[in-house]
């Protein structure tokens, strides 16, 4: 079955199985379902297709010749293409669904599954890869605002975010109170801020989705 390729800004459902009938029967009914689907029918073609700002989830074959979905989930993840993900097997089994679900599976299925309950997987894995997108787009509009500033901004931000007061960031950077107050008004035009209350909240929002951003960068600990 011919799929046209996908567009960057439409959702799509991305079916990776070697069972061509099983396949083109799940791209069917997932379009029926009215979501926008594409069929694969290996682990190495879905991964010379995919780039990481292609939106949308994964329903994975387990088992497959060569690549099996676990292998190619793990591959992606290590290349920082995460979506969510529904695997599908004819040979469910505890340590395969522990294993899928350490990846940051949705789901686990065993064929055949239910219609109604592929839907509301399918609905789970689209509003979770939106979320993350939505928080990727929010955390590199803030890190757009905190590049812009050089290693001296960075210095006194520091000093700022510890609370230091003009008089011990003057003794610390070996300048003027002046001065400081010139390099936080200096900072603070570079990120758009018009207070300081703005400019902490956007240095401590920074740090933490960095922290997160770390921790979901990790495989094994999505």
């Amino acid at each position: 079955m011919y799929m046209p390729p996908a567009q960057s800004n439409t959702p799509t459902v991305y079916v990776v199985d070697d069972d061509q009938p099983l396949r083109n029967s799940l791209v069917g009914l997932i379009n029926a379902m009215e979501f926008s689907a594409q069929g694969f029918a290996s682990a190495a073609g879905f991964h010379r297709f995919y780039r990481r700002d292609l939106p949308g989830c994964l329903v994975l074959d387990v088992r497959m010749p060569g690549q099996g979905g676990l292998e190619l989930y793990e591959q992606l993840l290590h290349e920082r293409k995460r979506l969510p993900v529904i695997f599908i097997t004819a040979h469910a089994d505890v340590p395969t669904a522990v294993a899928a679900m350490k990846t940051g599976a949705v789901e686990f299925l065993e064929k055949p599954f239910d219609r109604e309950a592929l839907r509301t997987h399918l609905q789970k894995g689209l509003a979770l890869d939106a979320e993350w997108r939505r928080h990727e787009a929010e955390f590199n509009a803030v890190d757009e605002r905190i590049a812009r500033l050089n290693e001296r901004d960075l210095e006194t931000l520091q000093l700022i975010l510890a609370g230091a007061s003009n008089k011990v960031m003057a003794a610390r950077l070996f300048i003027s109170e002046r001065a400081v107050e010139m390099r936080r008004a200096a900072i603070m035009r570079k990120v758009e801020v018009r207070s300081l209350a703005e400019l902490l909240e956007l240095a401590i929002t920074h740090r933490l989705a960095a922290e997160v951003a770390a921790v979901r960068s990790h495989p094994r600990l999505n």
